[in-house]
């Protein structure tokens, strides 16, 4: 048999594609080309999913997909679609609930069996290459011979996932439900290394953060020691690349130290605003390094000239998995030297018998005096040598949701730490995201490749989490262009994604999709981009006075109040919401500002409060139609005064730091 030297991938912009354009198997890219071979053929389609930083996916592709008798098969007997996850989120999120009904789990590399009308009928996730063999003779014979059978049970599961999420609350989210999922979280602790017990460690900030702010409302200390235990663990485990900066994506034991290798971009800016709103709250200053190191880390290796940010290292380089992160003893003593290497080595966990495969993942977790100096000494000696291995391939796919997140964290980090070069960065990555993912009509793109858009419409979440991460934006700077941009983003989302029940859709009106508009609601490694919407709603409310944005927040918790309670801390941006919208939430305008008033606001990273910046001449009349709460605040005798409000009803103007600071706390504790 004649080996397939390309296939139709060869052309795509999508780093993941490109990596399977030249497998054996005939690969297509999602489209209707594909779809129609497969409806003219009436063949089954075998479609896989994955990302370019997927280890296992890279593991299946040279197992499987280079496999000369494996791609044989499959290319005279099914049509095989090849997409990437982080440019067709809504096709992994179709396919990936088949999975998880048919199976009871998902993951990547994502391998589902769909009828020629797009129906799923069988799927996994990595099959070995004997296993996938034997899967896919089994899957054409029964295709074959029991068609009927197929078709039926393709329809039935068609209809469960088309069915969506059944909406039947009508009540407000209340004290105690928000209690409830605290205490839940609380429960599902690992008391001994801090994140949720389970056998594989995910750093989930969407549910510490939402902690972090019960507590600040509640003045509960356990669920402050909660976020601080899990903050260390991970700060000080393997999870945390000590020499580069930034987070890997997950570990396999429990205890922080075994990673999955890959960075992402998503998992790395929310840990950035999880740390620095620790910070904000606990005032450590390890909380606040190990953010500045995981932004410098963003800005160093993970951004393009240009602004935007890219999507993910891989786990693997050359050496196998994880091997450009992995020391032994000799290198740290070659680099640091015979007097400070043995110290060093020591702190960073590195011995002669290694932690995985021989050689040693570095932590932070043993005493050694002086070596955490020594260690700052020698850091980017460390750095430049590692540098010289093999590297991790970078996916320069820019997501406009991801680079959202970005923004938002860096914006968080100028707000508190005054750095001019988190403001740039973050004020660049939003115009590159406005100057190359913006289309006519306020439509945004998912994502780009060298400044060209990869694929079509975005979806929810690139649209709330841009909209999120600018209102982060407007609070750092005082900007009312991003304001303006943040309003624009949410409007359109109001009216081309709104669910008649309450909340939004995953795509738009116009976007096509194998199985009707899903609704994804759930927060898993990011916050879903309904939680984000509700969040940006209630901010926006609080700035424009527009009742119509507090309106449909509300609406969203109503409909979905009965899904929360089952949830509980799986849907914790949800909650943290609730806990916002439950009040006291003010309206903070600095008239005149010289800005150590503003700074007060800002540096607290307040949950509870939003801030316009007014100047001394008084606001423009764009200000005031913008913001209609910054109307008749002039700053009193020439200084700089601050008005504190609720609904429109203000407390004592003052200019003293120390009471304006009381006054936003009216209500939380910290």
């Amino acid at each position: 048999m004649a080996r397939l030297t390309g296939n139709h991938l060869k052309a795509e912009k999508s780093l993941y594609l490109r990596q399977h354009a030249h497998n054996p198997v005939d690969w297509y890219p999602w489209g209707e080309t594909a779809l129609k071979r497969a409806r003219d053929e009436d063949k089954p389609v075998f479609l896989s999913i994955g990302y370019a930083a997927c280890h296992w996916c890279h593991v299946m592709e040279n197992e499987v997909f280079e496999d000369d008798e494996v791609a044989y098969f499959l290319n005279e007997n099914l049509i095989c679609i090849k997409v990437d996850r982080e440019e067709r989120p809504d096709l992994d999120h179709v396919y990936m609930q088949a999975v998880q009904m048919l199976t009871g789990s998902g993951g990547w590399p994502l391998s589902v069996f769909l009828t020629p009308d797009l129906k799923p009928f069988f799927g996994g996730t990595y099959f070995p290459r004997d296993q996938f063999l034997a899967l896919i003779n089994r899957v054409h014979q029964v295709y074959q011979k029991n068609r009927g059978m197929v078709d039926r049970q393709a329809a039935a599961l068609y209809r469960s996932i088309a069915g969506g999420i059944k909406l039947s609350g009508e009540q407000p989210v209340d004290q105690k439900e928000m209690e409830a999922a605290a205490r839940t979280a609380a429960d599902q602790f690992d008391f001994q290394w801090g994140g949720v017990a389970a056998p594989m460690k995910f750093p989930t900030p969407l549910r510490w953060m939402f902690l972090l702010d019960y507590y600040r409302k509640t003045g509960e200390h356990r669920f402050a020691e909660i976020v601080r235990k899990t903050l260390d663990h991970m700060g000080s485990g393997g999870i945390h690349d000590h020499v580069g900066g930034g987070f890997h994506r997950y570990t396999t034991e429990p205890t922080w130290l075994v990673p999955h290798f890959e960075k992402m971009l998503y998992d790395n800016a929310l840990l950035v605003s999880l740390y620095l709103q620790a910070y904000a709250v606990f005032g450590e200053k390890r909380y606040v390094e190990i953010a500045r190191d995981t932004l410098d880390f963003l800005i160093r290796e993970m951004s393009g000239q240009e602004g935007g940010f890219y999507s993910s290292l891989d786990a693997d380089s050359a050496g196998g998995e994880g091997s450009f992160y992995l020391w032994t003893p000799e290198e740290i003593h070659q680099v640091t030297g015979p007097e400070d290497g043995p110290v060093l080595a020591r702190w960073l966990g590195v011995t002669a018998e290694g932690n995985f495969e021989g050689k040693s993942i570095l932590t932070r977790r043993r005493s050694a005096p002086g070596a955490e100096i020594l260690f700052e000494k020698h850091r980017r000696a460390l750095r430049e040598h590692r540098a010289k291995r093999p590297r991790p391939l970078l996916d320069r796919k820019v997501i406009t949701a991801w680079n959202g997140l970005a923004i938002g964290a860096l914006a968080q980090a100028h707000a508190i730490l005054g750095d001019e070069r988190y403001r740039a960065s973050a004020e660049k990555a939003a115009e590159f995201i406005f100057r190359n993912h913006l289309a006519g009509n306020g439509r945004l793109q998912r994502a780009s490749t060298h400044g060209v858009a990869t694929v079509g419409e975005g979806i929810l979440d690139d649209y709330a989490f841009l909209a999120a991460g600018l209102l982060e934006l407007y609070r750092a700077t005082g900007d009312t262009r991003w304001l303006r941009r943040s309003l624009g983003l949410i409007d359109y989302v109001r009216i081309h994604f709104v669910h008649p029940r309450g909340g939004f859709y995953m795509t738009s009106r116009t976007h096509s999709a194998p199985a009707g508009r899903p609704v994804d609601v759930f927060d898993n490694a990011q916050p879903s981009g309904n939680a984000v919407m509700l969040q940006a709603l209630i901010t926006s409310a609080a700035l424009t006075s527009k009742q119509a944005y507090k309106r449909d927040a509300e609406k969203m918790l109503r409909a979905y109040s009965e899904i929360m309670k089952m949830a509980g801390p799986e849907m914790a941006w949800w909650y943290d919401a609730a806990l916002k919208l439950s009040g006291p939430f003010y309206e903070v305008v600095i008239s005149g500002d010289d800005g150590e008033l503003a700074g007060v606001v800002r540096k607290a990273l307040p949950p509870n409060a939003v801030l316009s910046t007014v100047p001394l001449s008084g606001p423009t009349p764009e200000m005031e139609a913008l913001l209609p709460s910054s109307k008749n605040k002039a700053p009193r005798s020439g200084k700089a005064t601050a008005y504190v409000c609720r609904a429109g009803s203000c407390q004592q103007p003052t200019q003293d730091p120390a009471v304006l600071k009381d006054q936003i706390l009216q209500g939380w504790k910290y």
